[in-house]
């Protein structure tokens, strides 16, 4: 098990989402009230994590190209994952830049693993 690869990657994660969200609340449209930092922060690191530990399941799972088949599965579920915030309706003033604001906050996770699973290799 790689521990610094799960938390290099959430701690990295968690950073450029909070960086984003920030610039984003900023420039275009603050939906703080709706997503708050904290939760952007403690949501990336959390799921980072959960990518790491069904990563680990894959490589004890299949014996051959594990990491494909978890990035396969995971890349689609992240594709999935993105029609949750297309449908949900936010109740404030420029709600029509939401499902743009936090569709790139979903593949963060994924994105920071796969980045950093490259210089943390299994043993």
């Amino acid at each position: 098990m790689n521990v610094r690869l799960a938390l290099t990657s959430a701690f990295c994660a968690s950073l450029i989402g909070v960086l984003y969200t920030f610039a984003y609340y900023q420039l275009l449209f603050d939906f703080s009230t709706v997503l708050p930092i904290w939760k952007i922060a403690f949501g990336l690191i959390s799921f980072t994590l959960i990518v790491w530990y069904v990563h680990l399941a894959f490589l004890k799972l299949f014996k051959q190209n594990p990491t494909f088949w978890f990035g396969l599965t995971f890349s689609s579920i992240t594709f999935v994952s993105i029609l949750y915030p297309m449908m949900k309706r936010v109740y404030v003033d420029a709600s029509e830049f939401y499902p743009g604001f936090v569709i790139p906050l979903h593949f963060l996770p994924v994105l920071m693993f796969f980045t950093f699973h490259q210089l943390y290799p299994q043993k």
